[in-house]
């Protein structure tokens, strides 16, 4: 566990005393159910408080890998048990505790972003081909934010999202061809950061794409097995939500209906990309 204070301090967990390097402190925690008592003492402060523990991460992760049955396994065990890694210091904060810094929610702050779309689901609707409907994996997106006041800012970013099946990049074969749906999208969006939640809506420019690939072409068949690939490029929205489970992971949901497209006519056409989201902030 690592403690950051707002100056220099002294302090007491448990039976272990330390003094801050650089206004923290780094502790080796037993994980336990108790709950921990911290002490910090500064120059013209002493406080007392409470750090209670919680389930881990690892804990839940028996839901996916065994349907729950090692929860049963777990359910005395103390491992089952975790602590925050990180505690900040803050005055501003409710009893002075809190799991998130204070910094990256200021105004005027600039942080860039690393996003990696890991299971994405697709509708698209080629021309004349009526609609295509996939699931895959694999994504990349960067960009920057910008809060034009405390706890909002505004992004501007692009991504790429496909459904491959695979979730490592890798040539692959498959007998008689298959579909391939892929979009990439430039967005600008405004968020809002509640605490470990962050929610935003703004709009895109996306360039969707549909891809047949026959590693044998049977132009005789009928209809005629044949590689085709059909792009549009079109304007649309894009809503997300995430949770922030540390000062710069989260994870959540992004959802990017296109609407109108352009250099077409009629120019309205629904399709959408829904992906969930992997991603990583970076305070410059």
């Amino acid at each position: 566990m690592t403690i950051y204070t707002p100056g220099p301090s002294k302090i007491i967990l448990k039976k272990d005393t330390l003094h801050t390097e650089a206004n923290e402190a780094h502790f080796l925690v037993p994980r336990s159910k108790e709950a921990l008592s911290l002490r910090v003492i500064a120059d013209s402060s002493d406080q007392s408080l409470t750090v209670n523990a919680k389930n881990s991460f690892a804990y839940y992760l028996n839901l996916a890998y065994n349907f729950g049955l090692g929860m049963l396994v777990d359910q005395n065990n103390r491992k089952r048990y975790t602590y925050p890694r990180r505690i900040y210091l803050d005055s501003t904060a409710i009893s002075g505790l809190r799991y998130q810094p204070s910094l990256g929610t200021q105004k005027g702050e600039v942080n860039v972003h690393l996003t990696m779309p890991f299971l994405n689901s697709f509708v698209q609707k080629p021309t004349q081909d009526g609609s295509k409907v996939g699931i895959g994996l694999l994504g990349l997106g960067f960009g920057l934010d910008y809060y034009h006041q405390n706890d909002q800012y505004l992004k501007l970013g692009f991504c790429t999202v496909s459904d491959f099946f695979s979730p490592f990049p890798a040539p692959v074969y498959v007998e008689g061809g298959r579909d391939y749906l892929n979009s990439a999208f430039g967005y600008l969006s405004n968020h809002h950061r509640i605490k470990r939640l962050d929610w935003g809506y703004g709009i895109i420019l996306a360039e969707n794409k549909w891809t047949v690939d026959n590693y044998i072409d049977q132009p005789d068949s009928n209809p005629p097995q044949i590689s085709q690939r059909k792009r549009s490029v079109s304007a649309g929205l894009i809503f997300s939500g995430h949770y922030f489970t540390g000062p710069s992971f989260h994870m959540g949901l992004q959802y990017c209906p296109s609407l109108w497209r352009l250099y077409e006519n009629p120019g309205f056409r629904y399709e959408h990309v829904i992906g969930v989201d992997l991603a990583w902030k970076i305070r410059l």
